[in-house]
Parts: structure tokens; C-alpha cells; sequence
């Protein structure tokens, strides 16, 4: 996909330079406030990062909004090394950057579980999380702007079944960020 090829562009820009990085992350700040408010993030929470590219701004923003404990994974390997080399540079040593599909990443022991906007299948990884993460989860997925869902994985809608949600500038690719809170025995959402 062309959007990934070029946020991992910007992304790769921003790890190289701490001034790049802070006029980059701009673009997040307001959008990881809101989901941090959505989903009550707080300092004891173990969230899961779902797509973290190479410069994992939605981690480093959230443990730097609530000083949550932040876990990483990727399924570009290049990416996680760039990104580990990134966050140990900058000093974070409470966001931890692995490999690994959210299809098949063992949900247990996170109180929150975050999705990027550009993993792919999508639906299939929601479903994933869903069947897994343990009762109370709370489950962050982030909706494109129609003007460019084309750019990202396409799914069905799912909004009616989330809990709440918040909506997001103008000026952003995201149109709107939903949470779920896992009940027992999900069996997935998506009909």
C-alpha cells in the first residue's frame, strides 16, 4: 500500500532527528489525547500496540500521556529494530518494541490493546484480539476519513458495536477512534 510506504518515510525521517520528530508528532498529539481519555489510560495499565512502524508515535505519545507500560509489535522486522533503536535513544524503557501479526500475539495480561490504522487484515485481527484479550480489555480501533479509506485495509462497518467513541480533527487521516470493552466469551464482532 502507497500510504505505508510513505508514513514509513515520515517515520524514518522522524527517528533520525529529534526536532523532525517533534514537529512530526504534532500530527498525533491531539489523536492519542482522545484515545488515552476514551479508553481511561492510566499509569498502571498494559497497553498493546498494534502496528507500531518504525517510529511508534502513538506508544511514545501514550506512555508519555499516562505513563502506562507500552508493548509494541510489528510485523516488519526492519521496522522494529528502527523503532527499538529509536525508543532506546530517546530513554523509554517502558515501551518495548517486538515482532510479531496481531493475529497470533497472546493478549494476556493487557488492560488495553491499541490498533494502527494501517494493519492489515484488519477484520481478522479485530476478531483475533477479540477472542483472546481477557474480560474488561478495552480495545481502541481507529476509522479513516472516507476521503481516504481507499488507502487503508477496507473492512465492513463495525461501529455499532462498540462502546463509544471519539471523533477527531479535520486535519487528520482518522476520521474517528471506537473502544470496545471485551465481555467473556466474544466470539468477534464483525457479521
Amino acid at each position: 500500500m502507497r500510504i505505508t510506504q510513505f508514513t514509513q518515510h515520515i517515520e524514518l525521517l522522524a527517528t533520525k532527528s529529534r526536532l523532525t520528530f517533534h514537529i512530526t508528532s504534532a500530527y498525533y498529539r491531539m489523536l492519542v489525547k482522545r484515545e488515552a481519555r476514551l479508553a481511561d489510560i492510566r499509569e498502571g495499565d498494559r497497553v498493546l500496540c498494534i502496528g507500531g512502524g518504525i517510529c511508534p508515535y502513538t506508544a511514545i505519545l501514550l506512555h508519555k500521556y499516562t505513563g502506562a507500560h507500552i508493548t509494541v509489535i510489528d510485523n516488519n522486522r526492519s521496522c522494529v529494530e528502527k523503532a527499538r533503536k529509536f525508543v532506546n535513544r530517546l530513554g523509554l524503557d517502558k515501551i518495548k518494541i517486538l515482532p510479531g501479526d496481531g493475529r497470533d500475539i497472546c493478549c494476556h495480561g493487557y488492560t488495553v490493546i491499541h490498533l494502527a490504522m494501517q494493519i492489515t487484515p484488519k477484520e481478522s485481527v479485530i476478531n483475533e484480539i477479540l477472542n483472546k484479550a481477557e474480560k474488561g480489555t478495552r480495545v481502541l480501533v481507529r476509522k479513516p476519513k472516507k476521503s481516504v479509506g481507499s488507502l487503508y485495509c477496507t473492512m465492513p462497518e463495525y461501529e455499532k458495536n462498540f462502546a463509544a467513541c471519539v471523533k477527531h480533527s479535520l486535519l487528520s487521516n482518522v476520521d474517528q477512534t471506537y473502544v470496545c470493552i471485551v465481555e467473556k466469551g466474544a466470539v468477534g464482532f464483525l457479521s
